[in-house]
């Protein structure tokens, strides 16, 4: 006889601790899993957390027999909805021990959305584009970098049985080290060529203006990546949180700022792995596992780095001045990282696709948004 499933709503910080604590109790054996930064998840239940500004929440535990044995959350986007005129709602922090119990989750997403006049689901989304996303579908065996989702590869068979259909697909390209060589030989003629025809400079942030580049990287944001399928606006409250939650690791050169004859015309985001940090607590006791982090955080350096943006303004960007973008932001990274990741870019990017390709990078992971009619 199948047990009967429970699913329970978060409602207490208790119940916010444990569905944090899911995906580990699931699939904590796997070495390509990394633990979440400390509450970093259970945070999403206090009403002062930043995506609180842009939508709502519910989150659900699913009980068998008194064991959790997977999670979800159903998501309204306002920011989103409001940006593209649509009603989709959205899914994420989906997690579960079978099929029997992600269809029952994804129907109590189902029935929240539709309670919400949502006609569409999206996902998997923890909780928006500019966090984690997407359900990974090629190139399983190594553990993710910084801000990009682990699944184990049995997921991909249970969506789709499920119901749920291909969205948009998203590429990640690993930085070898041993391309440098014909990254530069390649791309330094070129972009200078690009860059002194556009006038073009680029320059790290000033972390001395925190408030006033907030607000540039804010417009640059929007402004280079609007067109984007699924776009997700940046708030200058998140872009400050997210430079406070990696306070002491960001390096000067993380965030890099394009200008064109002095006007501001794109930007890089590039975001240490502090997953190297992460795993490494897996072997610690949850209660001890900040207090590690905080001491790793303090007396180690990362030394690889996943570069999360490249985005120009359109008029430059038509141009070629992405180009520019890349090489410099890649080639002042190897002072600094020994290696990387560029993840992720839609599968409908044809510029950087074309120019990875000209580096002879080619795509080592691939992850998926789904979606399926409410």
């Amino acid at each position: 006889m199948t047990q009967t499933l429970d699913i329970r709503r978060c409602r207490t910080a208790r119940d916010w601790r444990l569905f944090e604590r899911i995906p580990e109790l699931l699939h904590g054996d796997d070495p390509a899993f990394v633990p979440p930064i400390p509450g970093e998840v259970a945070k999403l239940r206090g009403r002062g957390h930043i995506f609180h500004l842009s939508g709502t929440l519910r989150a659900y535990v699913a009980f068998r027999a008194r064991t959790p044995v997977g999670r979800v959350a159903s998501i309204v986007n306002r920011t989103h909805n409001e940006f593209h005129g649509d009603t989709t709602g959205f899914f994420g922090f989906f997690s579960f021990a079978d099929e029997d119990v992600a269809g029952p989750l994804l129907e109590q997403v189902r029935q929240d959305l539709a309670e919400q006049g949502r006609d569409l689901i999206r996902g998997p989304f923890n909780p928006t584009q500019n966090d984690e996303c997407g359900l990974q579908v090629e190139g399983f065996g190594k553990r993710p970098y910084f801000g990009m989702p682990y699944n184990p590869p049995w997921y991909v068979d249970v969506y789709e049985s499920l119901g749920l259909e291909k969205a948009r697909d998203l590429v990640a390209y690993d930085v070898d080290p041993s391309l440098e060589k014909s990254f530069d030989h390649r791309l330094r003629g070129l972009a200078e060529r690009v860059r002194e025809r556009l006038g073009i400079t680029v320059r790290p942030i000033d972390m001395k203006r925190q408030h006033e580049e907030a607000q540039l990287i804010t417009r640059l944001f929007n402004e280079c990546l609007a067109e984007e399928w699924n776009f997700m606006p940046l708030s200058v409250e998140m872009a400050e949180a997210f430079a406070k939650d990696l306070a002491g690791q960001l390096d000067p050169e993380a965030i890099l700022i394009a200008e064109a004859n002095g006007e501001p015309a794109g930007l890089s985001i590039a975001l240490p792995d502090l997953n190297v940090l992460l795993t490494e607590l897996k072997r610690f006791p949850r209660w001890l596992r900040l207090i590690r982090l905080l001491w790793l955080l303090k007396t180690r350096r990362c030394q690889a780095a996943r570069w999360a943006v490249f985005g120009m303004l359109p008029q430059y960007q038509r141009k070629g001045g992405t180009l520019v973008l890349i090489y410099e932001a890649i080639t002042r990274g190897k002072q600094r990282y020994s290696r990387g990741e560029i993840s992720w870019t839609q599968d409908t990017n044809s510029d950087i696709a074309r120019l990875v390709a000209e580096l002879g990078v080619v795509p080592y992971k691939r992850y998926r948004i789904y979606e399926t009619r409410v």
